[in-house]
C-alpha cells in the first residue's frame, strides 16, 4: 500500500496562487485567499460528509445546504428520462431525470408556463399567466451517446427555498444575492452560460431523485422514445395522487445509497468546497446552526471560489488519471465505526464497553512498544485508512487533510475512552460508563453521519421517509421514519411554505381537480415548476 502524507503541499501553494490572482487585485480581500489545509482541517467532518454523501440521496437531504462542486461524467449509455406536455424536443436547456417516476411526474397536466417564462411556478403579480394543460403529457428517454461532463452540486440544490439550498448557485456560481428562490429559468439559464463558457453539458442537481440541467439537447443525447402518457379518464392512468407520489418517493429512496449502476462517475480529485476556504460559513438563522449559508460570504470571494471551480473543471476534463476514490475511504471509515459507536453509548456494561473498544483499537496498538500515552498507536489510528491513497492533485491534499482530521477526532475519543475503562484503576464503573456515554455522544454530534437516521427495514407498503424538497415535515427532517402512502401526502411543512418565496404574497387558487372520485389533486400542482 502506497501513503503520500502531504506534509510539503506544493500543489496546493500553486493553487493558493492561482486563486490568489484574483484576491491581490481586490483591496478588500486578504493578500493570497484561498483554499487552505487550515480550512480544511477546521472544517473536517463537514468536508468528510461531503465527499461520503456525493451523490446520495438520503445523506445529501439531511445536509441539504451543500456547499461543494465535483465535476463528473454522465458515461455513454445511460438512460435519462424528460416528462413534458408537449412530443417536441426542448429547443435549448431543460430538465433530465435519472429516474422514470420522476419525469412521469412531469408528464401529467398542470399549470406551465410559455416557452419565453421567466419564472418556473406563477407569482400573483405576475403579467404573463401560465398555461393550464388538463391532457397528459409525454415522456421522452434519452440515452447518453457520449461521455457527458457535468457538474454535480451537492446538497438538495434542487430546492427552492431561502433555507440555503441554492447558495452555492446564486452566491457563489451567479454572484447573485436578489434573485428569488423560486426563479429557477433563470437559474438554470445562467447554468448553461457557465456551461457554454466551461464547455462542459450541464449541472446535477437532487430533489426526491437526481435531475440534470441539460444545456444542449442537440449534442450528446440519442433520442430513443417519446410517448403519450394517459388521459385523465384512461383505465391506464395512476389516478391515485397518493400512489403517484409515494411511488415518486419509492424511486428517490432506492438512491439513498448511491445513483447506483455507474451513472455518475465523480472525480473527487477535483472537488471544491467552500470549507476549504477560510470563508464566514454561518446561518443566519440562530436556531439552525447546523446548516451553512454563504449570506455572510463577499462576492470578491465568491468570485475566487468560483475560478477554483473553473481551473478544477477544466483540468477534470483534460486529465487521463483516474480520480482517487475519496467516498471509498469515508466508506471504510464509517463502516468500522458507525454501528459501534451507538452501541458503546448505549451499553450499561463496562465489561461490553471495554471489549468494544478493545476490538476497536487493538489493530493499532504494538503491546511490546513502550510508548507511554500510546501516542503512536493514536496517529496510526487517525492513518490507517488514508494509506492506500496517493494524493495527486491540490484538491486531493485538502480532502485528505481533511479525513485525517476527522479520523483524528474519532481516535481521540475512542483512546480517551480506553484510558477511563482499561487505564483508570481509581475511576468507579458507574462515573466511567456515564464519561462514555458523554465523550461519545459529542463525537456522534460532532461527525453527524446519515447513518444513524437511517428507519431499517420497512414493510413493502413503506418507505423510509426523509424530508426531500418539497415533501417532508420537520419530524421528517430530524427522525425520519418509515410510512406509508397514506401518510406522505400533504407533508411539507419542514420546507415552511414550499414553493413560495416570502414576500410574494399566497399562492394562486389550485388548477382544476384532475383526480377521479372528487379527489383533490391541489395539493402536488405546487410541484409542476420545471420540465423533467
Amino acid at each position: 500500500m502506497i501513503m503520500m502524507v502531504p506534509t510539503a503541499p506544493i500543489q496546493l501553494i500553486a493553487l493558493v496562487l492561482a486563486t490568489g490572482s484574483l484576491a491581490t487585485s481586490n483591496t478588500e480581500l486578504s493578500e493570497g485567499f484561498g483554499p487552505t489545509l487550515g480550512s480544511a482541517r477546521e472544517n473536517g467532518p463537514q468536508i468528510f460528509n461531503a465527499v461520503h454523501n456525493a451523490m446520495r440521496e438520503f445523506g445529501s437531504a439531511l445536509n441539504h445546504n451543500g456547499m461543494s462542486l465535483f465535476p463528473g461524467i454522465i458515461p455513454e449509455g445511460v438512460l435519462l428520462y424528460h416528462g413534458r406536455f408537449t412530443k417536441e424536443e426542448p429547443e435549448l436547456f431543460d430538465w433530465l431525470a435519472f429516474e422514470i417516476e420522476h419525469a412521469e411526474s412531469f408528464a401529467r397536466g398542470g399549470w406551465r408556463y410559455p416557452p419565453n417564462r421567466t419564472l418556473s411556478i406563477p407569482l400573483q403579480d405576475e403579467q404573463r399567466p401560465p398555461i393550464f394543460a388538463p391532457k397528459s403529457g409525454y415522456l421522452h428517454v434519452y440515452q447518453a451517446d457520449r461521455p457527458l461532463n457535468v457538474l454535480y452540486i451537492d446538497g438538495t440544490a434542487a430546492g427552492k427555498t431561502d433555507m440555503g439550498t441554492v447558495d452555492t448557485q446564486d452566491y457563489l456560481l451567479a454572484v447573485n444575492r436578489s434573485r428569488d428562490s423560486w426563479n429557477d429559468w433563470q437559474r438554470a439559464k445562467g447554468l448553461c452560460e457557465l456551461a457554454q463558457e466551461w464547455n462542459i453539458d450541464g449541472f446535477i442537481r437532487m430533489e426526491p431523485g437526481f435531475e440534470v440541467i441539460y444545456c444542449n439537447f442537440t449534442d450528446g443525447l440519442r433520442p430513443v422514445s417519446t410517448y403519450q402518457q394517459p388521459d385523465m379518464d384512461d383505465l391506464g392512468r395512476v389516478n391515485d395522487s397518493r400512489i403517484a407520489m409515494f411511488e415518486w418517493v419509492k424511486a428517490a429512496a432506492q438512491r439513498y445509497n448511491g445513483i447506483g449502476s455507474s451513472r455518475v462517475v465523480l472525480d473527487y480529485s477535483s472537488m471544491v468546497s467552500a470549507f476549504f476556504y477560510p470563508l464566514n460559513l454561518t446561518n443566519p438563522d440562530p436556531k439552525r446552526p447546523e446548516l451553512p449559508r454563504l449570506v455572510d460570504a463577499s462576492d470578491d470571494e465568491m468570485r475566487v471560489v468560483r475560478e477554483h471551480v473553473a481551473n478544477s473543471m477544466a483540468r477534470s476534463i483534460a486529465s487521463k488519471n483516474a480520480p482517487l476514490d475519496w467516498q471509498g475511504v469515508t466508506d471504510m471509515i464509517t463502516t468500522r465505526y458507525a454501528q459501534r459507536l451507538p452501541f458503546i453509548s448505549r451499553s450499561n456494561s463496562i465489561n461490553v464497553i471495554r471489549n468494544e473498544v478493545n476490538n476497536l483499537l487493538n489493530v493499532y496498538i504494538d503491546y511490546s512498544d513502550t510508548d507511554d500515552g500510546l501516542s503512536s498507536a493514536q496517529k496510526r489510528c487517525a492513518q490507517f485508512y488514508l494509506q492506500p491513497t496517493r494524493v495527486r492533485t491540490p484538491e486531493d491534499e485538502l480532502i485528505y487533510a481533511a479525513i485525517e482530521a476527522t479520523a483524528t477526532t474519532i481516535c481521540t475519543a475512542l483512546f480517551e475512552v480506553r484510558r477511563l475503562v482499561i487505564e483508570d484503576t481509581e475511576i468507579d464503573e458507574t462515573s466511567a460508563i456515564d464519561a462514555t456515554r458523554n465523550i461519545i455522544s459529542d463525537l456522534m454530534d460532532t461527525l453527524r453521519w446519515p447513518e444513524w437516521k437511517e428507519c431499517g427495514p420497512c414493510q413493502p407498503d413503506e418507505v423510509c421517509f426523509v424530508a426531500m424538497w418539497p415533501f417532508g415535515d420537520v419530524e421528517d427532517h430530524f427522525n425520519p421514519s418509515c410510512r406509508n402512502f397514506w401518510s406522505i401526502l400533504g407533508r411539507h411543512n419542514y420546507w415552511k411554505d414550499p414553493g413560495r418565496t416570502p414576500g410574494h404574497g399566497p399562492p394562486p387558487p389550485p388548477p382544476p381537480s384532475l383526480c377521479e372520485n372528487e379527489q383533490s389533486c391541489g395539493e402536488q400542482e405546487y410541484l409542476k415548476n420545471e420540465e423533467l
